[in-house]
């Protein structure tokens, strides 16, 4: 992709675990039978303000406490820099909750 943006970013090589990705519908589907991982499409991230900074750890907290406030349809779905949820050496893994179309699934339903 070679489009300059004046804000925001595109990520690629994001992968979801425990669910695949419906291309045409762009949402969540089950994953496939020994399907552990799945790619996603590359998706924009555009900033915005936020009134305080937070450390790393009260994001998570905040993402958790916002995760059951879904818009219709909507799955809050963490990401995280490593495999590994719980990150390495005090190096937390959560980075973001992105929001991704639930499907025929209720936004709770990916929730494991």
């Amino acid at each position: 992709m070679k489009v300059v943006l004046q804000d925001g970013v595109y990520v690629r090589g994001l992968y979801l675990e425990g669910a695949g990705w419906d291309r045409k519908n762009s949402c969540l589907v089950e994953a496939e039978p020994m399907q552990m991982v799945c790619p996603i499409p590359t998706i924009y991230f555009k900033p915005v303000e936020n009134c305080r900074k937070m450390s790393k750890s009260e994001l998570f907290v905040d993402f958790l406490s916002s995760s059951h406030e879904h818009l219709s349809g909507m799955y809050m779905c963490p990401c995280y820099y490593f495999p590994v949820r719980a990150g390495r050496a005090g190096r937390p893994s959560f980075v973001v909750g992105v929001e991704l179309r639930s499907g025929d699934a209720a936004p709770d339903h990916w929730i494991k």
